[in-house]
């Protein structure tokens, strides 16, 4: 189905919620990225999956049924995020911060969804209509343990050493609105400060908080017999997804209204599981999506999207979604038995033979879901493209740094950058450390203890105001007698294996060759492409980027295309063959791409929508001041990597002396610098010799960096 296909099946089951309630000291917007404030009340909203009576193709799930019977509720629900009433709960169930299967809001608080007009045809009369609010109750909120459990994972895998994460959940805006609110009112927050404080440093309570989800009965939503969703099956690395939702909503719901997102599943937790509680997808989204619903290209619902993961310090996120057999399968029997007490105060107790038939409602979902899971099993991902991903390995040097492979050939000959084990060369930094300092990827000084963990580094080019590359390096000083291990990854299972390295670049190329020393398994080697791709060719990204081999993950996948495509005259391209005329042929040597390349990825695969490489992901770009541009990165495409090919089919060691040659135009190209003035169609305009288009770029970068640091120490001294 096409995107547009999809959204119109879509819309039907998106919603918008939104809360308002009693707020004279303007604190309940703490932790939200935006709110609106007015006479003493607090507005907020978040988007919603929509649910009308009936519109599940198969069983609901168990817990469903009990939290609508527990409350006599008849009518439609919508599920959102907690985060949405949490704030306007009572006292008591707000300060315990857990879920709640009988919530209370505070007196005078109102609760209510924005529909589309197609939802309404039992309510109101017309061919045709604006969107209307539907007045909803809230009915329980409810932890879904399943996907909780691979946050922390996630939250936990690399501060372990500390006692706290350097990752987060949340917006990076709910800091500013944090900041904004703490100055304004800064004795009436003491005791609110100190609870997000300890949510924010304990990675268990964040979990949780992160994946309750809320309840929502919206009564006079009632059957409808023409429109139903299914489940989608088990998602997979690559899946295509499309996000309905409302970013920004109760600022200008004309504006923000159930707004279109699409992206694809970049990696699916637990690892190695058949069945996934949670998915970190490559999709944009913005505050206020939180609590929409996920579709696959089939239009079936994947689950719920969530705030996105995000590293403290940083601009670096990863947006997650919970997936619905996540919410569904997590809710134990024990949680039904548990709701199923509290309901005794609300109504009588349920006869004998209707305990009996609730009590295989769980049996009965999951029956189904199995059902669904074989039906759709025809919209795999292409084979082509599970092929290439499996290719890619974890490469790590020591126990402290990791990167990412690609496995070339069945022997064991695996790719990955140069400055991966060589980091002073490439102009990112000296062997001796004096020109740049290490820093991480939080931008703050490395303390001589946290070098033991994985963590990636920073690398500077020499000129300081220029445009940076950034990508996993080892710890200077590295040691070619330090172990290197690389880890393959066939579907559950992961094989570590020692490797060696073979060959190390000293020409202009980022590209280095190691050989696995036993190879115990079937290996799947990458199929090349020689032909660059075009402007604007649809790409994957696929690596090891951000959380290492701590976290268990396999590799992660982005999405995006191909930008830019830089091509030099072949006749400056050692690695060409003399005989092809250099007045009428370019030669590409480097592409650029949108999709996301976080660090730990260098060394990963650029792959084309047949699954074949196009490119060796090199590096990405990076403000003055240390902020990562994820989408803006450089990959060396597979025609200057011909002659790495020709020595994976043959291991003729001559052949690899051709990448040791010197270039002064392709080393210039990959320094993001001035190209030499010999080419002056390359170079610089006419009477600005001293900066060039890449150096203004660069100022400009450094200068966007310095009024983002201004204005955040103009917040600190409020």
């Amino acid at each position: 189905m096409e995107p547009r296909e999809i959204a119109a099946a879509a819309r039907s089951f998106s919603a918008m919620a939104r809360i308002v309630g009693p707020d004279p000291k303007a604190v309940k917007m703490r932790r939200h990225a935006f709110h609106l404030h007015q006479s003493g009340s607090t507005t907020l909203s978040a988007s919603a999956v929509l649910l009308p009576p009936g519109a599940l193709a198969e069983p609901p799930p168990p817990l469903l049924g009990r939290v609508c019977a527990a409350h006599g509720h008849t009518g439609g629900v919508a599920l959102t995020s907690a985060s949405l009433v949490e704030p306007f709960l009572v006292a008591e169930q707000r300060d315990s911060a857990s879920e709640e299967l009988q919530p209370r809001l505070l007196p005078e608080t109102c609760l209510d969804v924005l529909v589309e007009h197609e939802e309404l045809g039992n309510i109101i009369d017309g061919d045709s209509g604006a969107p209307q609010w539907l007045s909803a109750q809230l009915l329980a909120m409810v932890d879904v343990a399943a996907s909780a459990e691979s946050i922390l994972s996630l939250l936990t895998h690399d501060g372990s050493v500390f006692g706290s994460s350097s990752w987060d959940v949340g917006w990076p805006l709910a800091d500013v609105n944090q900041k904004q609110v703490e100055n304004g009112v800064r004795s009436s927050l003491e005791s609110n400060r100190k609870n997000a404080y300890a949510e924010s440093i304990e990675p268990s309570m964040l979990a949780k908080s992160a994946t309750r989800i809320a309840i929502l009965g919206v009564s006079s939503l009632t059957s409808s017999n023409e429109i139903h969703i299914n489940v989608s099956p088990a998602p997979q690395r690559g899946d295509s997804l499309l996000v309905v939702g409302s970013p920004f909503g109760i600022l200008s719901p004309f504006h923000f209204f159930n707004s279109i997102s699409v992206g694809a599943v970049a990696n699916c937790l637990p690892p190695g599981a058949v069945r996934s509680s949670l998915l970190m997808a490559d999709i944009h989204c913005l505050p206020g999506m939180e609590g929409a619903p996920v579709f696959d290209k089939n239009s079936c619902l994947v689950g719920m999207l969530m705030k996105p993961l995000r590293q403290r310090g940083s601009s670096i996120q990863v947006q997650l979604v919970i997936t619905w057999d996540g919410i569904c399968t997590a809710w134990s029997s024990n949680k039904l038995e548990g709701i199923e007490q509290a309901s005794n105060d609300l109504l009588d107790d349920k006869n004998a033979d209707s305990k009996m038939v609730e009590s295989c409602a769980m049996d009965n979902y999951r029956r189904s879901v199995s059902i669904s899971a074989n039906h759709h099993n025809q919209y795999r991902i292409p084979a082509s493209l599970k092929e290439a991903i499996s290719s890619v390995v974890l490469v790590k040097v020591g126990d402290t740094s990791w990167a990412s492979g690609i496995v070339l050939n069945k022997n064991g000959l695996i790719l990955t950058n140069a400055h991966l084990l060589e980091p002073w060369r490439f102009g990112r930094t000296s062997p001796l450390g004096l020109q740049n300092e290490i820093t991480s990827l939080t931008g703050e000084h490395v303390r001589e203890v946290e070098n033991k963990l994985l963590q990636s580094q920073e690398c500077k080019m020499s000129n300081q105001d220029a445009v940076k590359h950034e990508a996993p390096l080892f710890n200077l000083g590295f040691k070619r007698e330090k172990r290197i291990s690389v880890r393959l990854d066939h579907g559950k299972r992961q094989t570590w294996c020692s490797a060696s390295v073979v060959f190390i670049s000293k020409g202009p190329l980022d590209v280095a060759l190691l050989q696995l020393e036993m190879v115990a398994i079937e290996l799947c080697a990458i199929r090349p492409e020689f032909i660059c791709p075009t402007a604007g060719s649809s790409v994957y990204v696929v690596g090891h980027g951000l959380l290492g081999p701590r976290s268990g993950l396999c590799s992660s996948l982005s999405s995006g295309v191909v930008s830019k495509i830089v091509k030099i005259p072949s006749a400056q391209h050692s690695h060409l063959s003399s005989s092809l005329e250099a007045e009428t042929m370019d030669t590409p040597v480097m592409l650029q791409t949108t999709a996301a390349v976080h660090p730990g990825a260098s060394g990963g695969v650029l792959i084309n929508s047949h699954g074949r490489m196009v490119g060796l992901i090199t590096s990405n770009a990076k403000h003055g001041g240390g902020t990562t541009i994820p989408r803006l990165n450089f990959s060396i495409p597979c025609n200057s990597l011909e002659m790495v090919f020709k020595y994976s089919a043959n291991e003729d060691s001559t052949i690899l002396e051709q990448l040791d040659k010197p270039n002064e135009l392709l080393s210039s190209v990959w320094a993001l610098a001035q190209t030499p003035a010999s080419l002056p169609f390359l170079s610089s305009s006419p009477g600005k010799s001293g900066e060039g288009k890449v150096l203004k770029f660069s100022k400009f970068l450094a200068d966007q960096q310095e009024g983002e640091e201004e204005n955040e120490k103009s917040r600190d001294s409020d």
